[in-house]
């Protein structure tokens, strides 16, 4: 009898096998131990994800139930209240603007390790570069920190904010996020930080969901980013062709992402709530039961995509749904592309011998967030 097991040893190390098992077996799966139901096909996912009658509140991250404090976690309105006030930092035009400074970031970051002769992807690279720019965007790094490294290792009192099933992010505590507001509320900036307190003095955001919406999109604008660049060179490394292509072609940086967001997400599912009765798969969803949106399952489904266990960089029309769909599509998923293409292309560019110090990595996360620990590598 098919199952899902994402606490059994060996999980987190490749969850794809069971994956495979549950889509061809029990694509509509009522876990027990989760109190969900599993959805594990692309066409179920999506339909989820899009449909009115699925609900993304009611669940981590909030303070209280029933009182959405951010985009995330929010149904209409309240969801396009919330978002609206962000949306102009991630057009692509705002993005192709700060292209040259996530270079400037990568260049500096990568320079920093040159004379050691290795280092750590997760560290020195996937974790600085993001949480650097999302720093920036917000307003919120502190002045005379070396850009680069501005908010490096959670240095501010930082605390992990629950996202579910035992997924977190880490981020600074309130209190750093609340001196950040103050600041800008003495002296205007132009940032996101101040985007939102414009908003709250337009009385559409309530202070609470200023200071919370500002830490959510600090977490989410480093957490999964740079779990997904560490993730890429280690699955690039281990394929010396594709890591060749690349290297020789920088042109490949957009398609190589694409895949590799398809190939391993960081966020591997994302939770909604039935609002009525619904039959999906031919099982009854009864309102109020909640389902787990497979997101690393769908974007392997062999009825979307052709051989997809593979590493593809010709793909070519590529619908994954790493950064989920409908109304709740990634705000930053601009942003995140940008910050990938440039660190992979320029860390293959700069180092062609780049090579993994060791196989033996270890996966840490849970159902929700997944990624490396660390990734040493030589140069």
């Amino acid at each position: 009898m098919v199952a899902f097991t994402p606490y059994s040893p060996g999980w987190l190390a490749d969850p794809y096998a069971e994956y495979r098992a549950l889509r061809a077996e029990e694509p509509v799966h009522w876990s027990d131990e989760l109190r969900h139901w599993v959805l594990t096909r692309h066409a179920d996912v999506e339909l989820v994800l899009k449909d009115e009658r699925f609900s993304a509140a009611n669940r981590p991250p909030q303070r209280r139930w029933g009182t959405p404090t951010t985009m995330v976690t929010a149904d209409p309105p309240d969801h396009a209240r919330l978002r609206r006030p962000t949306t102009r930092r991630f057009t692509t035009d705002a993005i192709d603007a700060m292209r040259p400074r996530v270079q400037e970031v990568v260049d500096a970051l990568l320079a920093e390790v040159a004379t050691a002769g290795r280092m750590d992807v997760v560290a020195d690279l996937a974790r600085p570069l993001p949480r650097t720019i999302i720093s920036e965007l917000l307003g919120v790094h502190h002045a005379g920190a070396p850009a680069q490294r501005a908010a490096q290792d959670d240095p501010h009192g930082g605390a992990r904010r629950e996202g579910g099933m035992g997924a977190s992010m880490s981020v600074p505590g309130e209190d750093y996020f609340q001196q950040a507001i103050e600041r800008h509320r003495a002296e205007v900036e132009d940032d996101l930080l101040q985007d939102l307190l414009r908003a709250e003095a337009g009385r559409e955001m309530s202070p609470e969901e200023v200071l919370d919406s500002a830490m959510i999109l600090y977490g989410a604008g480093q957490e999964t980013t740079a779990k997904l660049i560490a993730s890429g060179v280690y699955h690039l490394l281990r394929r010396p062709q594709l890591a060749a292509r690349l290297r020789e072609d920088p042109t490949l940086a957009v398609a190589a992402t694409e895949e590799l967001l398809r190939y391993d997400p960081p966020v591997q599912a994302v939770s909604r709530r039935a609002l009525e009765d619904v039959e999906l798969g031919g099982r009854a969803v009864r309102k109020g039961e909640k389902l787990l949106c497979v997101l690393g399952a769908a974007n392997r489904d062999p009825d979307v995509f052709d051989h997809p266990d593979e590493l593809d960089f010709d793909r070519g029309e590529n619908p994954h749904v790493t950064f989920g769909t409908g109304r709740h599509v990634c705000l930053g998923a601009g942003l995140a592309r940008a910050e990938i293409q440039s660190a992979l292309g320029t860390l293959f560019r700069r180092y062609p011998a780049l090579a993994l110090e060791t196989d033996d990595v270890v996966w840490e996360g849970s159902l929700i967030l997944r990624g490396l620990s660390a990734l040493p590598v030589t140069l």
